[in-house]
Parts: C-alpha cells; structure tokens; sequence
C-alpha cells in the first residue's frame, strides 16, 4: 500500500493509518497544483511542471473524484489558454505582414512615408493588448477558482468549460 493510503507522509512516524476509501487525500498537493499555474505569471516556465504533474497524476489510484475534476480542468486551462495564445500571436504576426506589404504599395502610389501608423497598426497593437490583458484575467480567474476549490476540498463544477 501506498503511504497516502496510510495517511503518512515524509518525517510522519506514529501517526494512526487512514484508509485511501475515506478520503485520505493529501490537500497539500492538491492545493500546490493550482498555485504552480500562478506561479507561471512570474516564472514563465512553471505551468509546463504543472501540466507534466496533471497529466501524471490524473491516472494515480489514489486521486480522488473532485481531485480529477481540478487536474483536468487545470490541463484544459493550460491548453485552451495555449492555443488562444498562439491563434492571437499568428493574427498579430500575419496581420503585420499584410500592413509591412501594404505600407511599401502605398510609397508608390505617391504617398509619403512619414506621419502616423496606419489605423490598421493601431487598431492590431490595441487589439493585441486587449485580448492579451483577457487572456491573462481568465487564466488568473481559473486558477484561483481551482485553488479556492481545493482548498474546500470542492470538485470543479464544470471542469470541462472553457470559461469559468
């Protein structure tokens, strides 16, 4: 048998064993998964241990219901918030592409290269900025609800959503 099937971890002699069927789930490690992905915002690098650590985890034995339910909805967050970065990267990079071409057409046609960027640069830098600043809300919003959750030793309601 498994130590957190005994209730016993690293230094814990003498404490009295729990069987896995009552709940002997370590909050502990629930609680540090969530607090890994916030970890992201100033490391950069973490939410991939977090991933790695989710998909590992997320077939233990000893997980329990509402354990899985914040391992996906963590391992989702983690994709969903990829992909969204990358479509927005492509969109920013394909859309800087398009005006570096169309800046060079209008040179041609006569027009002076000095003055103001193009609305089209405004409107991508901004719109860059917003979608970036949202993504960054959501991401922060999912994970402190799976850390609030974990902490209560609550599943995830919806931890296939894609927002909340």
């Amino acid at each position: 048998m498994s130590r957190t099937q005994y209730g016993m971890g690293h230094g814990e002699v003498g404490r009295e064993a729990q069987p896995a069927d009552q709940g002997a789930s370590n909050t502990g490690v629930t609680l540090y998964r969530p607090i890994i992905y916030l970890a992201n915002l100033f490391t950069g690098f973490s939410v991939l241990i977090g991933l790695i650590l989710a998909y590992v985890w997320r077939n233990d034995a000893d997980v329990t219901e509402w354990e899985e339910t914040h391992l996906t909805y963590l391992i989702r967050t983690f994709w969903i918030g990829f992909w969204l970065m990358l479509l927005t990267i492509l969109a920013v990079v394909g859309g800087a592409i398009a005006v570096s071409v169309g800046v060079p057409l209008a040179d041609y046609a006569g027009q002076q290269g000095d003055g103001p960027p193009p609305p089209a640069v405004v409107a991508m830098f901004f719109g860059a900025l917003l979608i970036g600043f949202l993504l960054f809300v959501w991401y922060c919003v999912r994970s402190i609800l799976s850390l609030a959750n974990a902490a209560n030793r609550r599943p995830m309601p919806s931890p296939k959503t894609w927002l909340f």
